[in-house]
């Protein structure tokens, strides 16, 4: 059975199904060839709430601008300019988390730089992450409230305030990399992928090719939940019951600390038998309940 870093990637474009003002494609956030993002604006003349969609694929793979993109590209309609930019991927010879958390910085500055450019309400800036870009947009929400430094960008000098978030919403992420195996075993659910929990899993490579519970000290910097506060952002989560690459016990336990630690409960959404990806999760409803969310959130 092929292992998950071994499946190939096929880029496939977003459906450009909104109406949009502008689109301006990379732009530069940082120096060297991941370090651009694409920008979507909506109709109207702002100033425009920004959604910064960070893509999954285990950061193992991925592009911005992909079909992932398309749930988080429905809030143009909705008023949103939308930004997907690229970030750092990870090799079994290049381990570049939790490096991905400084680049995020760097858009965020990038884009609070242009705001009067591009028209951005750079008082209301949301990440969206699914799978792994959840995991992203969880670090990077609850590192920068707790004023804590997570990675390194190369060439980038940042600001010595960090960013400002306004909410998160995280789609079936990976949390809390040492108990994918328990929590499988508790939902009698089979993971898709055979090396799960071992030195080459897409978790395994980000901590540096080890097996999650032999590195307790990188299984706790790669959790979000150990950064939280009081000053933690709102946060929406969503997992599918069916999940067999992530186990979505991984959000619920999230949440549970998200509430004991922060001091009021995440927005969440169970999806009965959903599956790991964007298909289970990219209809009206979902996006409703997202966009109600985003909202609530003044």
């Amino acid at each position: 059975m092929m292992l998950f870093k071994d499946h190939t990637y096929q880029f496939e474009p977003v459906v450009l199904d909104v109406k949009t003002e502008r689109i301006i494609k990379d732009l530069p956030y940082g120096r060297g060839v991941r370090h651009y993002l694409d920008l979507y604006l909506p109709v109207g003349s702002g100033p425009f709430p920004l959604i910064i969609d960070l893509y999954g694929g285990g950061l193992l793979r991925g592009e911005k601008s992909s079909y992932k993109l398309h749930p988080s590209l429905r809030f143009v309609d909705d008023g949103y300019a939308v930004a997907s930019p690229n970030y750092s991927l990870n090799s079994v010879n290049s381990i570049n988390f939790p490096n991905q958390v400084a680049e995020i910085r760097a858009v965020i500055e990038y884009c609070q730089a242009h705001a009067d450019q591009y028209c951005l309400d750079s008082s209301r800036f949301f990440l969206i992450g699914e799978s792994s870009g959840a995991q992203l947009a969880l670090l990077a929400g609850a590192s920068f409230s707790a004023k804590t430094n997570l990675g390194h960008m190369p060439g980038k000098s940042f600001q010595t305030s960090f960013p400002t978030i306004s909410g998160i919403i995280g789609l079936y992420g990976p949390y809390e990399l040492d108990q994918f195996h328990q929590q499988f075993q508790q939902l009698a659910i089979q993971p898709k992928f055979q090396e799960c929990g071992l030195p080459f899993s897409f978790e395994g490579i980000a901590l540096g090719k080890r097996a999650p519970h032999k590195v307790p000290e990188k299984v706790a910097q790669a959790n979000p939940s150990n950064y939280f506060t009081t000053k933690m952002p709102p946060v929406m989560l969503l997992a599918g019951t069916a999940d067999r690459v992530v186990p979505y016990l991984q959000s619920v336990d999230l949440g549970r600390k998200y509430l004991k630690m922060v001091g009021r409960p995440a927005h969440t959404l169970w999806v009965a038998d959903a599956n790991h990806g964007i298909a289970d999760f990219d209809n009206p409803t979902i996006h409703q309940a997202k966009l109600d969310f985003l909202s609530s959130i003044c």
